[in-house]
């Protein structure tokens, strides 16, 4: 299962959202998933916020469910992922409760 990251980026020091977004990535990797994460789209750090998010949205549209960081609600790209992720019934986790869902199902079968 590939799980999208979803997190306020912008208004942000490059080097926490990257911490975060990172810490993200190998919690998921614990539990035998595929983190997708967009802080590495292979877009250059100041490509416009539009062109980013086009990106990024590609990303998301391949995966298989989204995994929203703390704060995501103060980011309009995090909601913008979010509600796409709802309108296609992705599975949507919250960082706060993901270790005990991935403790209690086995997600690499989904």
């Amino acid at each position: 299962m590939k799980l999208y990251i979803s997190g306020r980026i912008s208004g942000r020091l490059a080097k926490l959202a990257q911490a975060e977004f990172g810490e993200a990535e190998a919690k998921i990797r614990k539990f035998g998933l595929i983190p997708v994460n967009p802080m590495n789209n292979g877009l250059p750090a100041d490509t416009e916020w539009e062109d980013q998010m086009g990106q990024d949205i590609a990303m998301l549209l391949r995966c298989d469910a989204i995994y929203m960081l703390p704060g995501w609600q103060q980011s309009e790209g995090a909601t913008l992922e979010y509600l796409i992720a709802r309108q296609r019934r992705m599975r949507i986790f919250l960082a706060e409760t993901f270790e005990a869902h991935a403790g209690i199902e086995d997600l690499t079968k989904q």
